[in-house]
Parts: C-alpha cells; structure tokens; sequence
C-alpha cells in the first residue's frame, strides 16, 4: 500500500509538474507573439515612411524636369517667331473684326501658340510645376502675351458660341503673374479656382514692366 501511495504521489507531482511547464510555454510563446506583433507593425510604418519618401522624391524630380522643359520651350528660337506671329496676327485680323482669318494658318498657328500657355496653366494649377518657378521664368512676357491674345479669345467664344473660356488656365496664370509684378514680387497660391472673368490689363502697366519691348 505504501508503494502504491508513493507511485500516485510521484505521479500527481509530475503531472503538476507539466501542467506548470506547459503553462510556462504556452506564456512565452504568447509574450513572443506580441512581439513579434510590435516588430511587424514597427516594420509596417518603417517601409510606409520609406515609400512617402521615395516617392516624394519622385514628385520633386518630376516637378524638376517639368519646370526644365518648360524653361526649354520658351527659351528656343521657334518659340519667339510663333510668338511674334502671334502678335503680328491678332493685331491685324482684329482691326479688320476678323475678316479673313478664321480657318488660315494665322488662325491654328495662333491658336496653337496659346496652348502653349494653356498646358503651363494647367500643369502649374495641378502642381506639376511650381508656381513660383513658372511666374518668376515667364515674367512680363505672359502678361503682354495673354493682354494680346485676350481678343483672339472673345473672337473664338463668340465664333464657336461658347460661354467658357477656352484658355481660362492662359488667363489665370497671367492674372497671378500681373499680381506678382504689381505687388513686389508677392505670390498669391491661395487662389487656384477660377480665373477672373476679364483680366483688364492696363497699357500702363504692361509697358513698365515690359520696358522698350513694344
């Protein structure tokens, strides 16, 4: 009898014994699973951090070759001769109110021209280019463009019977270019909505900043 008592006494000790070892186990895999659960999350916002900063760099580079391209084309030699057509062309078709100009090659050359303001507009208005870059690279140069080409425009929305103007991303950066040279070189960034309906350039003001050039 005292034999089987000892054989059921060291029985329950060793089941007691691994009912506390399993329970050890079962409490360090658990403590290791909540580890393994931070250091995931860890990993999670370190590759997240990593990914807003490529591809912020990405955007910056983007936005560089951008504003490059664009200082490209205004400054290449085809650039100032459409620009001159343009002007030489709006100023003769519209003292003659457009007689002979819709349809010719005056008409799509000019045409074709202010896109080239328009795609700046748009492209600054996306964020895509700066604006800083582009009113401080264009200057007078799309205020006196956009004060020329303004009656192209009214022809156009009263020829195809438009209410919208069809170059209004022209106008607006023009507007805030006007803005510029007229406030001492301040930048107005909060107003990207809509451009004005008229711009309302005044002579006086393109020639002081355009000097001699007219």
């Amino acid at each position: 009898m005292s034999l089987m008592k000892s054989i059921l006494t060291h029985e329950k000790r060793s089941m007691s014994l691994s009912m506390v070892d399993f329970s050890a186990i079962i409490s360090y895999l658990s403590a290791l699973s909540s580890v393994a659960v931070v250091l995931g999350a860890m990993f999670v916002v370190f590759q997240l951090r990593q990914n807003a900063s490529l591809i912020k760099t990405a955007n910056l580079e983007t936005k560089a070759n951008m504003s490059f391209s664009v200082l490209e084309k205004i400054t290449e030699e085809s650039f100032a001769r459409r620009r001159k057509n343009m002007h030489d062309a709006v100023k003769k078709y519209s003292q003659v109110n457009w007689e002979g100009f819709d349809d010719t090659l005056e008409d799509f050359e000019a045409r074709n021209f202010g896109y080239i303001y328009e795609l700046i507009g748009e492209l600054v208005r996306e964020g895509i280019i700066d604006l800083t870059i582009a009113v401080h690279s264009l200057r007078y140069l799309i205020v006196y463009d956009w004060d020329r080409f303004q009656p192209l425009v009214k022809h156009l929305m009263e020829r195809y019977k438009v209410p919208v103007n069809p170059y209004e991303n022209f106008e607006w950066l023009a507007s805030q270019t006007r803005r510029f040279l007229a406030e001492s070189g301040k930048i107005h960034t909060e107003d990207t909505s809509q451009p004005s309906a008229s711009l309302n350039i005044q002579t006086d003001d393109i020639q002081t900043a355009l000097g001699s050039d007219r």
